[in-house]
């Protein structure tokens, strides 16, 4: 027991929060506090899975002054936690139900809900990537992001009725999370050695495509009806008032620049992790991804180009958020995997007219660090 500690106790000293970590605490923080409103307490204190913290054994005092000092750092170390590893339940029962109890104002509660989809999803990759996938641990994962799906759908349909447009956003952007993350486990899993790993691999991204597919919130809704534009255009052309649906065009351009937002901003996130890693990337590798980067930024800038519909300018929001998240998605993993090759990011064009000089550009550069 004594052996347990100390090696625990040198673990836990070598923990340290991540900036992407310490980024989602203190929007968690600035989030509860914006909201002003009084809650009842999530702490609650529950039976340890652990025999040896018994609650028993001390007064109740002594009880939470023991969870406040050893707990913090337990709290941490639980958060790079996966299915099979002691602190896992750690994690999920108590990490996430504070973080969730956390999340007041609806639109918190469902990027909170849609962030731990995320880590179950995260979880998978890493899994994939160790080969070690297995059908129990995956039905284990897709039945708590399942629930959590559930979640964003319910606060959405709740969102929905006071802000279409944000419903429409949330919605968007968590659909482009699980088609980029179901694209990283397939690559992960099909380079495994492991059999049953691979086939596992395989059928949760399948499932995370499939999810993605279905969840198409924002051709459903925000009164973005294109037979209702086609109405407005034609009225327009014949020069008849059509007072009701105007707000169609107005309601998908402001979804438009939603989507442009937030699909620049994660843009911004991909570039700074790029910069991070591109010294163990190749400079092919690292000129094909700047080329997608430039690509993605293209089309940003061009949603509303001379000409084009609302409907349109909407689609290539959604397309520019989608490429975006992956190549997000996809740099994160890369440099968690470094002995994996996963970059470029699939499914997005990397073909430039600047993509050889940006090589050269590279080169040049390494021959000056070498001289």
């Amino acid at each position: 027991m004594d052996n347990f500690f100390s090696q625990f106790r040198k673990e836990a000293q070598k923990i340290r929060l991540s900036h992407k970590e310490r980024g989602v605490m203190r929007r968690t923080f600035e989030e509860a506090m914006r909201s002003g409103a009084f809650v009842k307490s999530p702490i609650r204190i529950t039976p340890s899975p652990y025999p040896f913290f018994s609650s028993k054994l001390v007064s109740p005092l002594a009880f939470i002054l023991l969870l406040a000092i050893a707990g913090g750092g337990t709290a941490y170390a639980a958060e790079g936690a996966v299915p099979g590893d002691t602190l896992y339940a750690i994690k999920l029962k108590v990490n996430e139900p504070v973080r969730e109890a956390l999340a007041v104002s609806s639109e918190a509660k469902a990027n909170w809900h849609a962030e731990a989809a995320e880590r179950r999803m995260e979880e998978a990759e890493v899994l994939a990537e160790r080969g070690t996938l297995t059908p129990e641990t995956k039905t284990e994962l897709e039945a708590n992001l399942d629930r959590h799906a559930a979640e964003v759908e319910t606060v959405v349909s709740v969102i929905e009725q006071e802000s279409p447009i944000v419903a429409a956003d949330i919605s968007t952007r968590f659909g482009s999370a699980l088609a980029a993350h179901g694209a990283v486990i397939a690559r992960l899993g099909e380079e495994g050695e492991n059999e049953v790993s691979r086939h596992e691999s395989g059928d949760f991204s399948r499932a995370l495509k499939d999810r993605g597919r279905k969840i198409a919130f924002a051709e459903r809704r925000v009164s973005l009806d294109d037979e209702a534009e086609n109405t407005v255009q034609m009225a327009a052309k014949l020069e008849v008032a059509m007072p009701a649906p105007v707000a169609v065009s107005g309601d998908r351009e402001e979804l438009t620049l939603r989507l442009a937002k937030n699909a620049s901003t994660t843009l911004d996130e991909a570039e700074v992790r790029l910069d991070s890693i591109r010294k163990n990337l190749g400079v092919t590798t690292t000129a094909r991804v700047k080329a997608q980067i430039g690509k993605t930024r293209n089309l940003i800038r061009n949603l509303r180009g001379e000409g084009a519909s609302a409907s349109s300018s909407k689609d290539k929001g959604e397309k520019a958020l989608k490429d975006a998240a992956t190549l997000k998605v996809f740099i994160e993993a890369q440099e968690k995997f470094r002995e994996r090759v996963l970059l470029p990011a699939p499914g997005i064009d990397d073909t430039s007219e600047n993509q050889g000089d940006e090589e050269e550009n590279e080169e040049d550069e390494n021959e000056k660090e070498e001289d």
